[in-house]
């Protein structure tokens, strides 16, 4: 079967030997022709199928020369390339016939797979198919590293006390059990509950991971890569130490020495990561067989996928008439400025006449594609209706909920923020008893990107980070909205509330965080945060 693979593949790629060696005349995107000579330069493949391409025994390294039993070590070995697999081919025909037992033993001693007699990229003479193998954030890291740490997490943690600390935490940043969700707060949920040295061990590895995502590097943040993977190494031995687990020869921790060489050698893992395929496989058909009624799906498939071409063409058709149209309108005003009103009285009626209908496909074409106002939106329907001020307290464990509900209608009333001395007085009535509650909330931005494109010259000198220098963090404990109706002062009758509630929108009660410490710990790189409160212990 992997003979027949390669086979396969060479049958493809055929017409790229005859185009590497001799090149062929490409048109640039500025119009010129040039003469190029095209390789294969890269492959994105999963680990078992790189070792399947490069021919490598499954197990090792599929880059160097590293074996199964060495792979947990902090470097790397010397280097695969296509004529030290072909030579070990050809060296190993002498022990005996191609795809005999002796055959493949002796290729396998030297970490080759020996199934395959003839690569696919044998001829390939300008490619180096060990070079054109690339990092894998989706299977190498996520499934691969992230996935083991996770492992290791249950095993020096009870699995249910882990659970439990993932669901402390705000659901908005777990979405079922995606890894690239939970890698986000893991570390978050380690800490305190583990030895500081695994915690370095973990961290360094979650670092790793993000830092090999940046969507551009140099040599900095290659440094940063690099360090990150050296703390690893220096940390790693307490795995076996705690007998969390019995190696690290492990080839997918192992590819994360080749990292550094890959990026500067192919760019950064945004350009050759494998999701990217899979993505397309989610969009084009798992969605479109979603979209079917699951019986004779192809020609469903193949309507849905049609009229989502459709309406992406009919999209970026708006989007072009819609600058064309903003084009036009300014030059006509120019030109309506600078020109004689006499000589041009004539000809006022060819022009509006033969821009009417692109003004007015536009101006229709603009009302629909305009990004909405900045501003929040609320359902339609409260998530939970008629919630009592004692049921909020309780269920959204917001113990100040009533209290700082209380001083918000007395400033109100005054129209002005509260003194100290208000503040204590505004703790007695409230002329409601229930309120309506939402779990979900829309915001919008300003568009930033409405205005004409402008070219002007700036100095631009490097950057300052200030980290979390200024931030205030808060959390949001209840989304409401004040009633419509209200009680009379003293009794039960009902009257409409002030008009000024009505009009100010959704509320929110937050609950504020003492100000950041000036460093962050140095174990887990994180800053420890503590509530604010009032002198009778109530959250603020």
């Amino acid at each position: 079967m992997q003979q027949l693979f390669h086979k396969s593949v060479q049958i493809i790629l055929e017409p790229l030997i005859k185009a590497g060696k001799k090149g062929i005349d490409v048109t640039g995107g500025d119009g010129k022709v040039r003469r190029v000579h095209p390789i294969l330069a890269v492959y994105v493949a999963d680990y078992p199928e790189q070792c399947l391409v490069t021919c490598s025994k499954y197990g090792t390294c599929p880059i160097c020369q590293c074996p199964e039993s060495s792979l947990g070590e902090a470097g790397a070995q010397t280097s695969r390339s296509r004529i030290w697999t072909l030579d070990v081919l050809k060296l190993s025909k002498s022990k005996g016939k191609k795809g005999s037992n002796a055959f493949i033993n002796a290729c396998q001693n030297l970490n080759v797979s020996g199934y395959v007699v003839k690569p696919f990229w044998k001829d390939h003479t300008f490619a180096d198919i060990h070079l054109s193998i690339t990092p894998d954030v989706l299977h190498q890291l996520y499934q691969g590293v992230f996935k083991h740490v996770l492992e290791w997490c249950s095993e020096v943690m009870d699995e249910g006390e882990l659970d439990q600390r993932i669901r402390c935490l705000p659901p908005a940043y777990v979405s079922g059990d995606e890894r690239k969700d939970i890698a986000h707060i893991l570390l978050g949920c380690l800490v305190g509950r583990i030895p500081n040295t695994l915690m370095l061990t973990f961290r360094s590895l979650l670092d790793f991971i993000y830092i090999a995502q940046y969507p551009t590097h140099d040599n900095q943040t290659l440094t940063y890569l690099e360090d990150a993977l050296k703390t690893y190494h220096a940390n790693k031995s307490i795995l076996k130490t705690l007998k969390i687990c019995e190696h690290l020869n492990i080839p997918k921790f192992h590819s994360l020495l080749h990292y550094v060489d890959s990026i500067r050698r192919l760019g950064t893992t945004d350009n050759y990561n494998t999701e990217m395929f899979e993505r397309l496989h989610i969009d084009c058909a798992k969605k479109a067989w979603r979209a079917s009624n699951h019986k004779n799906v192809h020609p469903q498939m193949t309507k849905w996928l049609e009229r989502r071409e459709k309406v992406a063409m009919f999209e970026t058709l708006c989007a072009r008439l819609h600058t064309r149209d903003s084009d036009a309108d300014k030059h006509a005003g120019t030109a309506g400025t600078d020109s004689n009103t006499d000589n041009t009285s004539g000809n006022n009626s060819n022009t509006s006449n033969s821009r009417t209908p692109l003004s007015s496909a536009s101006s229709r074409i603009r009302s629909n594609t305009t990004p909405p106002q900045s501003g929040l939106f609320l359902p339609k329907h409260p998530s939970a209706s008629r919630q009592s001020i004692q049921t909020i307290t309780n269920r959204h464990c917001a113990p100040g909920f009533a209290k700082a509900l209380n001083q918000h209608i007395y400033s109100m009333k005054l129209g002005c923020p509260l003194t100290i001395q208000e503040q204590e007085k505004a703790t007695s009535y409230l002329p409601f008893y229930h309120v309506d509650v939402f779990h979900t909330l829309k915001f919008s931005t300003i568009s930033l990107s409405n205005d004409r494109a402008q070219r002007d010259v700036i100095k631009g000198d490097d950057a300052e980070a200030t980290g979390v220098q200024g931030v205030c963090i808060g959390r949001v404990k209840v989304m409401f909205r004040l009633p419509e109706v209200i009680n009379a002062y003293g009794s039960l009758n009902e009257m409409n509330a002030p008009t000024e509630w009505t009009g100010q929108g959704p509320l929110a009660y937050v609950e504020w965080y003492a100000n950041l410490p000036a460093s962050a710990d140095p174990v887990h790189m994180m800053y420890e945060l503590t509530m604010m409160t009032h002198d009778d212990s109530t959250t603020m």
